[in-house]
């Protein structure tokens, strides 16, 4: 074996990987608790985790606590963290007043199996805050929520034909499972290639789209509004105002999945800051507030196939964690947080000044790559030059496939251990603002990727 290389035993699967570089094997040989928690983990949990996102090269970092915008490692070392609950916390890591809601909950009653008041309460701040919203369903997550919106658009229109767009996501139901990542046109595990027979994946063109619901069968287009990868992939200007108008025209149920950006990119989501009001909005992560929690918002009319009233064959929908109380709590106290937009217009902020930030860095660097993304989060391409284009735009002049992957390979995994190293965790190529960081975090944070990529430029990484 190469001297310059060492071999982790362990450390993705229960095989051995080699890691090639000296910032990745510093980084590893700095963390051993990290290490046995994760070889521990492999013994009882595919890969070691129980999320696809959370799996890291060499090894993902065990998190023994965490608060506001920083959390600390199973080795004492403090992060600044921009995984922020995968964007589910707005206002950071326990913040004291969801904090109390929950406990003041947990002692009243954990979960009673009834109904109760904090769910009325919810539904009704969903519905002060997105403009869509009459009527809302709770579920236990995103994906959830997507796939009962599905189950509601069909039975509103008696149509089973669904459209969405290349690249977006929409949680891993069988149903929208398809060209989420790229290769686009695989078929994924374990999902029924027939199941592909009732979904048409269209670019988000309008042209496209007038095609895919020119038949006149389609149940439903769902998609991401502010782009796929929440913005990754950004969305071309004027077309969710053309998504709006042509499925109206030919009477297909439009679906805003607005999982992350709802709440985030401004208290009524993207819908509010484009004034595009979709019939449906699944939504999730800050919904309730860094608990396990999800719902579908919509209209009386589109909402009515799950009322028992007038007689009709309903959509039958059940869940144990439905509305769950402590997480209705959270979500309560974290709305109310939240419905004044301080908060979101001030994470933004802090997103663009990290963005120009990282892009001053790689300018000084000659380093050919960028920064750029939606709100109060961030997104990092290398190996690129800065479209000349307008950022929706980019997707006409750089590949879906290539702007959905962002970083990866070796590249990635030296990148993210360069920061750790520093104390900044990145969300592999991204990254989420809250409440929580501060002008220290955000000069901690350049610092640490100026220093980072200068080692890569060394390493010949970059």
């Amino acid at each position: 074996m190469d001297a310059g290389r060492v071999r982790v035993e362990g450390a993705s699967d229960l095989s051995t990987q080699e890691i090639t570089t000296s910032v990745t094997r510093e980084w590893a040989a700095a963390n051993p608790r990290s290490l046995a928690a994760h070889r521990r983990a492999l013994a009882v949990l595919p890969d070691g985790v129980a999320h696809d996102v959370r799996r890291a090269d060499p090894f993902p970092v065990a998190v023994v606590r965490a608060s506001g915008s920083r959390k600390v490692d199973a080795d004492g070392h403090e992060l600044v963290c921009y995984v922020m609950g995968h964007g589910s916390l707005l206002l950071g890591h326990g913040h004291p007043e969801v904090v109390e809601a929950i406990g003041r909950q947990a002692a009243i009653a954990l979960h009673p199996g009834a109904s109760h008041a904090l769910e009325a309460e919810w539904a009704e701040a969903v519905v002060r805050l997105v403009p869509s919203a009459e009527r809302v369903r709770f579920t236990s997550s995103g994906t959830e929520a997507t796939l009962l919106a599905l189950h509601v658009a069909r039975a509103a229109t008696g149509r089973t034909r669904i459209v969405k767009l290349l690249g977006h996501f929409h949680g891993w139901h069988d149903h929208l499972a398809f060209a989420a990542d790229p290769p686009f046109d695989r078929v994924p595990p374990g999902v029924p290639q027939e199941l592909g027979g009732f979904l048409d994946v269209v670019p988000p063109r309008l042209d496209a789209l007038e095609r895919a619901l020119a038949g006149g069968d389609a149940a439903a287009l769902i998609l991401e509004p502010a782009g796929g990868l929440s913005g990754a992939v950004p969305m071309p200007d004027g077309f969710l105002a053309g998504a709006r108008e042509l499925t109206r025209r030919h009477g297909t149920v439009l679906v805003f999945d607005e999982v992350v950006t709802g709440f985030r990119w401004a208290p009524g989501g993207v819908q509010e800051l484009t004034g595009v009001l979709p019939d449906l909005t699944t939504l999730g992560k800050v919904l309730a507030g860094g608990m396990t929690g999800g719902a579908v918002a919509g209209s009386h009319d589109v909402m009515a196939v799950l009322s028992t009233a007038g007689g009709r064959d309903k959509v039958h929908h059940t869940g144990t964690h439905n509305a769950h109380p402590v997480a209705a709590a959270a979500g309560v106290a974290t709305l109310r947080l939240l419905a004044d937009g301080k908060v979101q217009r001030a994470a933004a902020e802090r997103a663009e000044r990290l963005r120009q930030a990282f892009d001053g860095v790689l300018g000084r660097r000659g380093v050919q790559g960028f920064a750029y993304g939606p709100s109060s989060h961030f997104c990092m391409l290398f190996g690129h030059d800065r479209p000349s284009v307008p950022e929706p735009a980019f997707a006409d002049v750089i590949d879906t496939a290539v702007l959905k992957q962002g970083i990866g390979g070796p590249l990635s995994a030296a990148l993210h251990c360069g920061m750790m190293l520093r104390g900044v965790q990145l969300f592999h190529a991204h990254g989420f603002l809250s409440a929580a960081h501060t002008d220290a975090d955000l000069d901690q944070t350049v610092d640490a990727f100026d220093t980072t990529i200068a080692r890569l430029q060394v390493e010949r990484i970059l």
